[in-house]
């Protein structure tokens, strides 16, 4: 079979092109003119250029594609973007498509962004191709990608979840279940498959296993709300991102992001990683 993957450059892509590629899967990969993908991804051969925000995409990108996991970039215009690429996998004949989404677009009301991603998971459901949803929670790299710097200069994990607990998962976890869904669509068809890690964690736990591990003490600091706000728009990140980052840890701090769910370890048919396997698999990011 062949697979259409977008976003194959970020953190949940890389191991989706991994896991494919792990089991056989030829890969056709979506990327901008100016990638440098033979220093990202390994064996790439099969490239198309590819705007998401080009006004018009054409149905040959996804000419002898049999799936699709359709992972939509963090841009204002994702919804009117999505819906013209969706459009030319569908009239390609693409059959099965797997959407990543979040968690929290099955929660969160306000942000604009996750109203955004329900648009285009609705849009993906509706289609005339077969389809899963794929809604991860927090990640476990948010603390290589937003807290390495805190944690090698300041010896502190800074985040506003309070007491909150959160599933973090694994993206490895996430490749290795989107994989899964995409060569067995008939198992996964017209299912929206919620992904968590096995436990939740608070980010006092999450400071001490990472301090354990790299044998360094680490200090969590609980930012108001307002602090890491103004924090997050000083580094020049989107007032609409920003506010949906803000909703997952008001709702840590709530109780509603504490619920673990055993799709994950059903789909990829082993346990999900725990923080304990993530922190020394990436221990050289702290240090």
């Amino acid at each position: 079979m062949r697979a259409f993957l977008t976003g194959a450059t970020g953190t949940v892509g890389r191991e989706v092109y991994r896991a494919l590629r792990g089991r056989g899967v030829e890969v056709r990969i979506a990327a901008r003119r100016s990638r440098a993908l033979a220093d990202t991804l390994a064996g790439a051969s099969d490239v198309v250029v590819f705007e998401f925000e080009a006004p018009s995409i054409s149905p040959t990108r996804f000419e002898g594609v049999d799936a699709f996991f359709f992972m939509t970039p963090l841009i204002e215009t994702q919804v009117s973007a999505s819906l013209r690429v969706l459009n030319a996998a569908i009239e390609a004949g693409v059959h099965h498509i797997v959407r990543l989404s979040s968690r929290a677009a099955g929660w969160d009301e306000r942000s604009k962004l996750r109203n955004w991603q329900r648009e285009v998971d609705d849009a993906v459901t509706e289609s005339e191709a077969g389809w899963t949803i794929l809604r991860p929670c927090s990640l476990f790299q948010n603390f290589i990608h937003d807290q390495a710097e805190a944690i090698r200069t300041m010896s502190s994990i800074i985040v506003p979840q309070g007491d909150g607990l959160i599933p973090y998962v694994d993206a490895l976890d996430i490749g290795d279940a989107a994989a899964e869904c995409l060569m067995y669509p008939v198992e996964h068809q017209g299912k929206t498959h919620v992904l968590t890690g096995s436990r939740a964690y608070g980010a006092k736990g999450v400071a001490a296993e990472i301090g354990r591990m790299i044998q360094k003490p680490l200090t969590y600091i609980d930012l108001e709300e307002a602090q890491s706000r103004d924090m997050m728009l000083q580094a020049g990140m989107p007032p609409w991102l920003v506010e949906a980052r803000l909703a997952v840890f008001a709702h840590a701090k709530a109780g509603g992001e504490a619920a673990v769910d055993p799709a994950l370890s059903r789909i990829i048919g082993r346990p999900a990683t725990s923080l304990s396997d993530f922190v020394d698999r990436n221990r050289d990011a702290w240090q």
